[in-house]
């Protein structure tokens, strides 16, 4: 398969020009693009749970805490046209048009669909879980080898006489240093293809989870 005809990350990860493609910067936006997605998320549902929980005596909190119950819905639209950063086509929205006009029906309709807990399901994992995992790869498949390809810039910029590398090894000489840097190119092509990996099973998943 040329890499010109492949439609997804899986597909381009199997052509010998994957590394010199747009694919291996798409699966790593995807991935670092779930910090702020996340973090947003998060914070979101956090302050509508505090605030409509701190209220609900009144009652007047209630209508934050079914929001919050509804976060789903919204992170659903995000990440289905967040899945065409790796190649999926987009996905149609599960829900079902309400069959009156207004928010109430709205909202009775979305409760009674099966989609709507679903993507609850995946929001609260994205939350918790699923965007520190992603920074975590983006980190430890890029930040490596970068800091290691950096290692003989960071011995001169000390004059020569001694730098940490990955703030684990003391490097003393340049061939040392050198030496690092030749593992940081070797590392590089390794931590694209493991990102696209990554990516790929990442959005697999959660297409399963919004269709």
């Amino acid at each position: 398969m040329a890499i010109l005809e492949a439609t997804s990350v899986w597909g381009a990860v199997r052509c010998p020009g994957f590394l010199f493609s747009s694919w291996p910067w798409r699966a790593t936006a995807y991935l670092l693009s779930s910090t702020p997605v996340g973090l947003t998320a998060l914070v979101a549902i956090v302050t509508l749970v505090a605030v409509g929980g701190v209220l609900s005596v009144v009652l007047v909190g209630l209508p934050l805490v079914l929001a919050a119950l509804l976060s789903g819905v919204p992170m659903g639209v995000v990440e289905r046209r967040r899945l065409g950063w790796v190649g999926h086509q987009a996905l149609r929205d599960p829900h079902e048009d309400p069959e009156e006009p207004g928010l109430g029906p709205w909202c009775r309709k979305r409760f009674c669909e099966a989609a709507s807990w679903r993507e609850l399901a995946y929001t609260l994992l994205f939350v918790t879980v699923l965007w520190p995992l992603d920074l975590l790869a983006v980190v430890f498949a890029l930040a490596v080898p970068v800091s290691l390809l950096a290692t003989p810039f960071m011995l001169a910029a000390h004059g020569g006489a001694s730098t940490m590398a990955l703030k684990q090894w003391a490097v003393t000489s340049y061939p040392q240093a050198w030496a690092l840097a030749a593992l940081g190119v070797l590392l590089l092509p390794l931590g694209a293809y493991a990102l696209a990996v990554v990516a790929g099973a990442r959005a697999g998943w959660a297409r399963l989870l919004l269709t």
